[in-house]
């Protein structure tokens, strides 16, 4: 798990957009990968914030942000704690 800070860039569902630039912080279970929802724990008591299935991850070579696109939506997550994008990356390669 890594602390992260998700902010909404862009809402593909409303022309008129709400929430978006709306900070989403907390705890990523995983590194996003395409197909699967992605999922951040947004405090002790449980609360969750699920997206829709993942179409790409965007990033650069030592980025501190990342841009994830999902079916209704675009974020934009960056890292807050110690383990850099590489290392969550690498390690979900290994483990998955």
């Amino acid at each position: 798990m890594v602390n992260v800070t998700a902010t909404k860039i862009r809402d593909n569902t409303r022309p008129a957009s709400s929430g978006v630039g709306r900070p989403y912080s907390g705890y990523l279970i995983s590194f996003p990968t395409v197909g699967r929802g992605m999922v951040i724990f947004r405090d002790p008591s449980g609360h969750r914030m699920v997206t829709t299935p993942v179409r790409r991850v965007l990033s650069e070579f030592g980025a501190v942000d990342i841009y994830v696109e999902t079916e209704n939506s675009v974020y934009r997550l960056r890292f807050r704690s110690a383990p850099s994008v590489e290392a969550a990356a690498s390690s979900t390669v290994k483990s998955g």
